[in-house]
């Protein structure tokens, strides 16, 4: 594990890979999710535990004419990892909340989808006392280039990804694995 947290914000996105607007999509799916997990892991080379909550909600539309194949998404995301220092009970916490929503799609052939999308949200890092250490806020928006196998179903196949606009504060989302396990180690280390 080294930026775990990240992979929610990618929930939100993935789940979120759709939301034209209402005229141009009929939902196909909808609910709601969660699960806990709890785990030893090595945490920049220290022996940590973590305990994993998320929940959310997702809707999932389907396009009409030419995006009948493209899957458009909204997801709602929020999630706490705990890391705890297995040798000295030190502990600190990662939290967010993120909305991941498909804002446009354009076919360009065959499959090939181009998704524009928006992440938007909370990351903030506690130490175990529950002050705040790092607060991350603020919108992403993301181009992907997605490959939807032609089956009429959800999911498919992300070829490309490029950030096109960032806003707000993102010192976690900026923050190298370096940078990363330097903090870890002020933290629980």
């Amino acid at each position: 594990m080294t930026r775990r947290f990240l992979l929610w914000a990618a929930l939100a996105g993935s789940l979120a890979l759709a939301a034209a607007s209402p005229a141009q999509a009929a939902v196909f799916e909808h609910g709601t999710f969660s699960f806990e997990e709890s785990v030893d892991e090595d945490l920049c080379g220290i022996a940590a535990h973590r305990d994993t909550t998320v929940t959310g909600k997702f809707r999932t539309r389907t396009g009409k004419g030419d995006l009948d194949q493209a899957f458009f998404g909204q997801a709602v995301i929020d999630s706490t990892d705990t890391f705890t220092n297995l040798a000295t009970g030190a502990s600190f916490s990662i939290e967010g909340s993120f909305i991941g929503k498909d804002v446009k799609a354009t076919p360009l052939g065959g499959n090939l989808f181009e998704f524009s999308g928006l992440e938007a949200g909370t990351v903030t890092v506690r130490d175990m006392d529950g002050n705040v250490v790092l607060s991350d806020s603020g919108a992403i928006w993301r181009t992907f280039v997605f490959d939807t196998f032609g089956d009429s179903m959800p999911g498919g196949d992300v070829l490309d990804e490029t950030v096109d606009r960032v806003s707000g504060a993102h010192p976690f989302f900026e923050m190298d694995e370096a940078a990363f396990c330097d903090m870890v180690h002020d933290l629980i280390g």
